[in-house]
């Protein structure tokens, strides 16, 4: 055997027996949710668009952003919005690229907030327990205070609502139907922050 067939060999084994001590370590883990924000709707004094856009600008946007929003030197993300959500990436344990596929249904909920609810989730090779999986994933990113992992209920909550955007804008999620196309959101300018504006201008 030579020189270049037992380093490679050592480099397999140590390779091997890291990831099977990172997917111990991951069953041995339960899984933790954050604590998620109380969904209620305040209806905001101001003025009202409605923006509708479709699947292939909306897919731009996440692109755009999201690697912004999921902070990590472990891993990279991308999404194709299809006809479920499909998130794709790897992360990285002790130095061993783990590929890693989410596929999510969204749902509007009636503040105007949106779930996206795990269909599959897989880390490598090995099916293991999504809520695990997703545990995991929280404790590798830093995400944005309006982004919480539900681990226990296999889903991603994201409150919209709370975003805070330029100018004081604020916006809604009206409807987010993939099979159709029907992506809608409801943009509110509020009427305090028209207020401070004009003062400012008039200033």
């Amino acid at each position: 055997m030579t020189t270049w067939q037992r380093r490679f060999i050592l480099l397999a084994v140590i390779n091997g027996v890291l990831l099977v001590t990172f997917f111990v370590f991951l069953l041995a883990t339960p899984p933790v949710s954050d604590t998620l924000p109380n969904p209620t709707y305040q209806e905001e004094a101001g003025a009202k668009f409605t923006v509708e856009t479709t699947k292939h600008d909306l897919n731009d946007l996440i692109n755009t952003y999201i690697n912004q929003v999921l902070k990590t030197n472990q891993a990279n993300f991308d999404v194709t919005v299809d006809e479920d959500i499909v998130l794709n990436g790897e992360l990285l344990a002790f130095g061993v690229p783990i590929p890693l596929r989410v596929t999510m249904d969204p749902v509007v909920m009636a503040n105007g907030d949106l779930v996206l609810k795990m269909n599959d989730l897989s880390l490598g090779l090995l099916d293991l327990p999504r809520g695990r999986i997703l545990h995991y994933i929280n404790r590798q990113v830093e995400t944005p205070d309006w982004l919480y992992f539900d681990s226990e209920n296999e889903q991603i909550y994201l409150a919209v609502t709370s975003i805070e955007v330029d100018s004081n804008l604020r916006f809604r999620v009206d409807a987010l139907d993939l099979s159709t196309d029907a992506i809608i959101f409801t943009f509110t300018v509020p009427k305090s922050g028209v207020d401070q504006d004009a003062t400012s201008f008039d200033n």
